[in-house]
């Protein structure tokens, strides 16, 4: 059966239970959204120990960064003697 011949079935309905079935799809989809956004957050860090890693990580990378434009100023600065 092809979408063509689902489509004409569906509109041969009548209205009341071609209501009811637009409502239940809408109540399916917003069901599935909601399900969707009540999943756990995958991104959050769960142990301490992952936290305190990522705390640790984040702390060393400011600090390269700082030291990688330090240098490169320096350079720059010897560049224009």
């Amino acid at each position: 059966m092809n979408l063509r011949n689902r489509i004409e079935q569906v509109a041969e309905l009548p209205p009341v239970l071609a209501a009811v079935l637009g409502i239940l799809m809408l109540a399916l989809i917003v069901g599935l959204v909601w399900g969707l956004l009540r999943l756990p957050d995958h991104t959050k860090l769960r142990s301490p120990a992952a936290r305190e890693r990522a705390q640790r990580r984040k702390e060393s990378q400011k600090r390269q960064k700082k030291l990688r434009s330090r240098r490169e100023s320096l350079q720059r600065k010897a560049g224009r003697r």
